[in-house]
């Protein structure tokens, strides 16, 4: 009698220390999933807010590219009409300066031409005799 009361104790005793340990473990276990559940709630939330900001700076970004690209084309559209305008500028100079070349070279011609008009009239001056005796 005194071995079943021995071993219902030892059973006893075991039963409780199962119960208690499960317990345990079942109240740890409620612990870590609630706080699994607040940790992946957190990240869900800040995945959807990076997400939502990495759309918005891929927008920014596209936005940011049709711009420069507007305004990369915008700036060589201005420079080539500035680089026609200083061509047509240096087209209509030239023409100007070969006109006045012309013009210079003719006032220079005849300017030449008088002034060897000049010298032979006073060379004929010179040697007329009738022009030293008056003098």
């Amino acid at each position: 009698m005194e071995l079943l009361y021995f071993i219902s104790g030892i059973l006893s005793v075991g039963i409780i220390y199962g119960v208690i340990l499960l317990r345990k473990v079942k109240f740890e276990h409620t612990e870590l999933l609630n706080t699994f559940n607040k940790s992946s709630y957190i990240s869900s939330t800040r995945r959807a807010e990076l997400k939502e900001e990495v759309n918005d700076i891929k927008t920014m970004i596209i936005d940011i590219q049709s711009t420069m690209e507007k305004d990369q084309y915008e700036s060589l559209s201005e420079i080539n009409g500035k680089l026609r305008d200083g061509i047509l500028l240096a087209e209509a100079n030239n023409r100007k300066i070969s006109e006045t070349t012309k013009v210079f070279n003719k006032n220079i011609t005849d300017a030449f031409n008088e002034i060897q008009q000049v010298k032979r009239g006073l060379k004929a001056l010179g040697q007329d005799p009738n022009m030293l005796s008056r003098y």
